[in-house]
């Protein structure tokens, strides 16, 4: 891939192949008595945002007729942000059960920006706490949705 037509076409597809892959898997989530939302219905979502993603990618990619720009592949510090995001994602799944998903999700969240240096630290922890706010009350408390509760399931 050294064009960047090229990469939008293999990565758009990749990202389809994801949300295929990740809509089969949903159906074999089994539903259970009195849940009030089918537990497909995220996993079904996430896939028919990532095909849809995935597609818009695709056709800016095919659609794109000036000329080749070509791709500059990350240097160190680049490889180095990558393996960086790759491990706090590693650390994200592991602790999600341990410590729950509001919480884990919050201290991602605010991990993560404030390493990539997109804002001040009071700005990082606030939107982690805003973001874990958001995770615990709409998907666990409106919509019921069954994530690990971790450390909350102690504090009640």
């Amino acid at each position: 891939m050294r064009t960047l037509r090229t990469a939008d076409l293999v990565t758009g597809a990749l990202v389809i192949g994801v949300g295929l892959v990740t809509l089969v898997a949903s159906r074999s989530i089994k539903a259970m008595a009195g849940e009030s939302l089918d537990p497909r219905t995220l996993p079904a979502m996430v896939g028919w945002s990532m095909i849809l993603a995935g597609a818009g990618i695709v056709y800016s990619g095919w659609r794109y007729r000036g000329a080749p720009v070509p791709v500059h592949w990350p240097g160190y510090d680049g490889l180095c942000r990558l393996a960086v995001t790759a491990g706090l994602l590693l650390l994200y799944v592991a602790l999600i059960e341990p410590i729950g998903f509001p919480f884990v999700t919050a201290a991602f969240v605010a991990a993560h920006s404030w390493y990539l240096g997109r804002y001040r630290p009071w700005v990082a922890v606030l939107g982690g706490l805003a973001t874990g706010l958001v995770v615990y009350y709409v998907f666990m408390q409106l919509l019921e949705l069954t994530f690990p509760l971790g450390l909350i399931e102690y504090l009640y």
